[in-house]
């Protein structure tokens, strides 16, 4: 049965072919249509490389602010009307169909035509008459070179083109499923039809096995995609983008790097920021009721004036973020964040969590020099050495100890011991706990590596606990083994 519908779809002869395809035998009008095909290719295939390439170069030049903000827009090929960028990555891929659909009917309607002429020509010759010239043209010249950058464009620029547009509009979830079928099944179409197009003497041969492994591949993989579609997903890229008083409510902006971003005024409300950076980020202002803020990085990010109600903030990390003057921020969600005792506060909320009352001051010191080193900590009510009206805290040396990852632990003890940096002789490694501050202000601290370092603090009476600077971790290990030293004394 399909082999009967697909005699039908193919004949000549039958409809729907018969519609279209006007069967031309005399040598004249052979060559005016082969002429006129020929013409119109070249120029479809201009417009296609044209719609192409300004499609790869408005994308590439486009930063991923222009996928949420609303304000953006871009001109469309061909037609030249305004439109937003997102309506854009759907239009240029829809036009781009619209090209190579229009060029391959062309095409095939030229390939018959030249089988047509080359046949004329053959019996023109046995009867001694003048033949039919090709008209020369990107596709038929006989050369390496124009052949195959030919059959790339015929078969493999639009692919890539559309792959490219595809990456750009991963990083939105909705476009993901719809970019990616698009792209397989004109990969898919194109792959199949020079597959029919090989001549019949090669088609046996090993040109075309490459050509249905791909095509094998691709489709498997379409019917993979499905359940792995979601980590596709590429996170958002604004950078110090300015995104202040942006329209952004409801947004997924999961993942989003938007370190020193400027946020003022933008309405987040609702927005889904999971696992988002904000590190250094202006948040004044911001619509942020009930954002989903979890696993964030809000390192130094300004929240003065942000409305916070509702948020969720559990497991961000609230290290030296601004929470001065916020409006309607619920302090149980503070507490279900990372580093929340090392935020800024309002003198309402300092009494509520019960930090000192110099916490904001205390924090605005560290990293500066004081004692023989910098300071790396001010210890906090409940901290072992918090004296009420007092200030104390810790002290680190300025830079490791000389030699790098080449202390055992009992070296490292003996060497922090002997030390008299400034003129100070009361240096000491650091305990487990103190270490771990040294971790948490090592942008402020400086000098650090991203190797481990070792504690005071023993495991048992072989291994002794260890502090990774590159991710934090803490772990006992052997004391004969050797690693990085940073001396640190009480003010």
């Amino acid at each position: 049965m399909f082999n009967k519908i697909w005699t039908k779809i193919t004949g000549r002869s039958r409809a729907p072919r018969s519609s279209w395809i006007e069967d031309c035998t005399h040598p004249e009008v052979v060559k005016t249509m082969h002429e006129s095909y020929s013409k119109t290719i070249n120029k479809t295939m201009l417009s296609l490389l044209g719609v192409g390439l300004y499609s790869l170069l408005a994308v590439a030049s486009s930063p991923d602010k222009s996928l949420i903000a609303t304000n953006s827009s871009i001109q469309t090929p061909l037609v030249g009307t305004s439109i937003s960028f997102q309506g854009f990555l759907i239009v240029s891929p829809f036009l781009l169909v619209i090209l190579t659909v229009y060029l391959h009917i062309l095409f095939g309607y030229w390939l018959q035509l030249e089988k047509k002429r080359k046949d004329m020509n053959e019996q023109s010759l046995k009867n001694g008459e003048p033949t039919i010239e090709s008209v020369p043209a990107i596709f038929s010249f006989s050369d390496l070179l124009p052949r195959f950058v030919t059959n790339f464009i015929f078969y493999w620029f639009v692919p890539l083109v559309l792959c490219f547009l595809a990456y750009k509009a991963f990083a939105l979830k909705e476009l993901i499923r719809p970019m990616f079928y698009v792209a397989s099944f004109v990969t898919i179409s194109l792959l199949f039809l020079q597959i029919n197009r090989c001549p019949k003497e090669q088609r046996r041969r090993w040109w075309n096995t490459p050509r249905w492994i791909l095509l094998a591949l691709v489709v498997g993989y379409m019917g993979y995609f499905p359940s792995v579609s979601d980590s596709f997903r590429r996170p958002l890229n604004l950078q110090r983008e300015d995104l202040h008083d942006a329209w952004l409510q409801g947004v997924d902006l999961t993942g989003a790097d938007m370190s020193n971003a400027n946020l003022k005024g933008a309405n987040l409300r609702m927005a889904q920021l999971q696992g988002v950076s904000l590190i250094g980020a202006n948040l004044q202002g911001t619509n942020l009721r009930g954002a989903s803020l979890k696993n964030a990085q809000l390192n130094e990010a300004n929240f003065q004036g942000a409305n916070l109600g509702g948020a969720d903030l559990a497991k961000a990390d609230l290290f030296s973020a601004n929470f001065r003057e916020v409006k309607e921020m619920e302090p149980y969600r503070i507490k279900t964040a990372e580093n929340w005792n090392r935020a800024f506060y309002s003198n309402e909320f300092i009494s509520i969590f019960k930090l000192s009352p110099t916490h904001n001051e205390d924090l605005e010191k560290i990293g500066n020099y004081y004692g023989g080193g910098k300071i790396a900590y001010i210890f906090q009510p409940g901290d072992k050495g918090y004296v009420d009206g007092e200030r104390h805290g810790l002290i680190a040396a300025e830079a490791d100890l000389p030699g790098g990852d080449k202390y055992t632990w009992e070296a490292a003890r003996k060497a922090c011991d002997e030390l008299s940096e400034h003129d100070c002789i009361d240096w000491r490694l650091p305990s487990k706990e103190e270490l771990n501050q040294l971790y948490l202000n090592r942008s402020a601290v400086g000098g650090f590596s991203d190797n481990s370092y070792w504690s005071s603090t023993e495991y048992s009476a072989t291994v002794a606990w260890l502090q990774n600077f590159y991710n934090g971790y803490q772990y006992g290990f052997n004391k004969d083994f050797r690693w990085c030293v940073r001396a640190v004394r009480a003010f």
